[in-house]
């Protein structure tokens, strides 16, 4: 267990500049990133993968013993969030495939797989 706790509070402190440094390379050099195109998805699950390392079970608890604030997350995230990608398609006039396309986004729970 000992290893897991080392690993997590790594992860928790260092995993976002990782990240970040990792992005800001792969913009200003994205020829060296190139060959990495189709490990996209599971590079994708090991980023998501060291961001719940940083979860913490007292971060569970509280989820369970306030769980009114998650809920009103949830419903306004497909609520609330496609409602509004659909006002903004409407008002920009968007074509049918690019409303489409942003009410599904509307509709992707935020954080790293949205993005």
């Amino acid at each position: 267990m000992k290893l897991l706790e080392t690993i997590s509070s790594f992860a928790g402190k260092y995993f976002a500049f990782f990240v970040i440094a990792t992005a800001m390379t792969a913009y200003f050099i994205p020829d060296a990133f190139t060959r990495f195109g189709a490990y996209i998805t599971i590079l994708l699950g090991v980023v998501m993968f060291g961001m719940g390392l940083t979860l913490k079970a007292a971060d569970f608890k509280v989820v369970f013993t306030q769980p009114v604030p998650v809920i009103i997350g949830v419903l306004a995230q497909y609520t609330v969030m496609p409602l509004v990608a659909f006002g903004i398609a409407y008002a920009l006039r968007l074509p049918p495939e690019l409303a489409a396309g942003l009410v599904l986004l509307g509709c992707v729970p935020g954080g790293t797989a949205s993005n």
